[in-house]
């Protein structure tokens, strides 16, 4: 299929705002727990202080996204983007208390831009699909890009110091945020509209297939950077640089399916429920760097795959009215696995050990992989391409 010039210039916007928010954002994410490491927190502190990022993020997404209209919208998206740079500055600024609060500024701000992002796919609804495939393909490019850059400046600065080497692509964000097209009318019912949202097939069947990825994935940006330092005495460097593999083989499967989208969500779901139980059996077992990346160069299949398959379900299952209300909850429930997770992980590292917080994660991928295909292993929708 031939894509239309306004298409092509659609993708381009996606491409540059995606990459350059998500690299800043996951920055966000892995940096602040070991910079708060090294400030004297302990491994259930550091789950807390996720928890208070996810909770701004919840707000931003499921209450200020789904009540405001799109001419409001639009505004509380370019105001959270040009906060963004400053809560870099604010985080670099930061002693103990101060992390908490830019934890939340940051996570309001960026759960007010992020769904507004993927709700871009739908601009241009003939082309839905193949636009969720260029901004999960983004997605991917920026968790390339920014770990690799945030490598080469640990090399020779400590973690503080990232934050402000993050502020070019935060403010490039910022700068292109008045561009985003908003997609989607305030509801009048705001109750009816989160409790469509809540049961529609589309949202049900993201959340299973999502969260039976997004609990190891949320485990490693939390603690794999502090795993592989203190346990295994890996240099800060060097240990970071075990997302490389893990985000460059997610580029690569995301990239695939750009050029090849999928026809049979189910089928690329099974694959990708089953390499996230391999990857997991791996990483428990590896004691040595090489093991470790191996180990997630095989989770980066899944994880390239399933967050591209969860939106993919949303498209084939809702109206372009519904859409907004969907990928907002959808949204809110990602930062609701954020707020949850790291608290019950940082718990079970100090009782038993981080050994037994990676083997905690296995059941839960087996369980929700299993629920999605027992509700959805027959549904049309996801069989194949019409």
């Amino acid at each position: 299929m031939r894509l239309e010039r306004d298409v092509l210039g659609l993708i381009a916007l996606i491409a540059l705002l995606t990459i350059a928010t998500r690299a800043v954002n996951y920055m966000v994410q892995s940096t602040v727990p070991p910079l708060a490491r090294e400030l004297g927190l302990t491994p259930s502190q550091l789950g807390a202080l996720a928890a208070v990022g996810a909770v701004g993020q919840l707000i931003g997404s499921s209450v200020i996204n789904v009540a405001l209209g799109p001419s409001p919208r639009k505004k509380a998206v370019v105001v959270a983007a040009f906060a963004i740079p400053l809560e870099l500055a604010m985080f670099w600024l930061s002693g103990t208390a101060e992390l908490w609060i830019a934890s939340f500024l940051s996570g309001l701000s960026f759960g007010v831009v992020m769904p507004n992002l993927i709700n871009l796919a739908s601009a241009r609804p003939e082309y839905a699909e193949r636009l969720l495939a260029a901004y999960s393909l983004s997605l991917s490019t920026s968790l390339v890009i920014g770990p690799a850059y945030e490598t080469a400046i640990l090399t020779r600065y400590g973690y503080r110091d990232v934050f402000l080497f993050f502020l070019p692509p935060a403010i490039l964000m910022a700068a292109l945020s008045p561009r985003i097209p908003i997609v989607g009318a305030r509801s009048a019912d705001l109750r009816a509209t989160y409790r469509s949202a809540l049961f529609s097939k589309g949202f049900v069947a993201a959340a299973l297939a999502i969260t039976s990825y997004n609990v190891p994935f949320i485990a490693f940006v939390t603690y794999l950077p502090i795993y592989a330092s203190e346990e295994l005495g890996l240099a800060k460097a060097v240990a970071y640089s075990l997302f490389l593999p893990f985000f460059a083989v997610s580029m690569l499967t995301r990239l695939y399916m750009f050029l090849r989208p999928v026809r049979d969500v189910n089928k690329a779901f099974a694959v990708s429920a089953a390499l996230t139980l391999l990857g997991l059996a791996v990483f428990y077992a590896s004691k040595s760097y090489l093991l470790l990346a191996a180990a997630m160069a095989i989770l980066g299949v899944p994880h390239g795959g399933v967050f591209t398959l969860s939106t993919i379900m949303i498209v084939r299952t809702t109206s372009l009215e519904e859409r907004n209300a969907v990928n907002s909850l959808f949204s809110s429930y990602l930062v609701i696995l954020g707020t949850a997770v790291p608290p019950a992980l940082g718990a079970s590292a100090e009782l038993w050990g981080y050994g037994a917080m990676w083997l905690v994660i296995a059941p839960a991928v087996a369980a929700m992989s299993a629920a999605f295909f027992a509700l959805f292993g027959k549904t049309k929708e996801f069989r194949g391409l019409t």
